[in-house]
């Protein structure tokens, strides 16, 4: 019984380790996702984090972000790791890699809200992509997203499908879903407002609807 008390005592403190050490890590790899673009040559004495261009940024951070995951497969930021690659990924252009890397992402995120946002990021993917088929996965998985009231991001949901719509000058579908999400989340105190109903409201007021 000691032994097997040392054992779950020693997993414990190696379990607390390894989410403190992929915590800074993850961290230190934020650094470069945010960091700024400046267009001038980076000395190589600098000490800062910043760029000279945006392909240069996105590498680092595809870079840095996939070694963090590799470190960190067991930690509960793993999914984090990916999900931050994925969107690098998604930066460079390699669109089937990125979409890839957001669903392993995905299927492993222990929180439910959390699983549902980002499946909005990846309907969005799919969608940026070339080949039709995959597009239309990812309208349909948006909409799904969409026509779930349940669904954490279904307000999400509402404003990119209709934002679709709107950029394919289906004008009228554009509504319909705009004016779900004015329904559902737009009608609340100010303090309480949905984050999308004034950008929705403002392009109601454009297609002439009184918002």
């Amino acid at each position: 019984a000691f032994l097997v008390a040392c054992g779950v005592v020693g997993y414990m403190y190696y379990d607390r380790y390894a989410q403190r050490s992929a915590h800074k890590e993850f961290v230190e790899a934020l650094k470069y996702h945010d960091a700024a673009v400046t267009g001038k040559k980076v000395p190589a004495h600098h000490n800062g984090i910043e760029f000279e261009t945006d392909q240069e940024k996105w590498i680092k951070t595809a870079e840095v972000f996939k070694l963090g995951y590799n470190n960190h497969r067991r930690s509960g930021l793993a999914s984090m790791f990916q999900a931050y690659y994925a969107d690098a990924l998604a930066r460079l252009g390699k669109i089937d890699e990125a979409a890839d890397a957001l669903t392993d992402a995905i299927r492993s995120m222990p929180q439910k809200d959390l699983k549902e946002f980002y499946k909005v990021k990846l309907a969005l993917l799919k969608m940026d992509n070339p080949k039709q088929a995959v597009q239309q996965e990812g309208i349909g998985e948006l909409r799904k997203i969409a026509d779930d009231v349940s669904n954490f991001a279904n307000e999400a949901g509402l404003y990119y499908l209709g934002y679709y719509f709107w950029t394919q000058k289906d004008f009228d579908a554009a509504r319909n879903y705009w004016q779900q999400l004015m329904v559902k989340y737009g009608m609340k105190e100010e303090k309480q407002q949905s984050g999308y109903a004034d950008i929705v409201r403002l392009k109601l007021k454009v297609m002439s609807a009184d918002w």
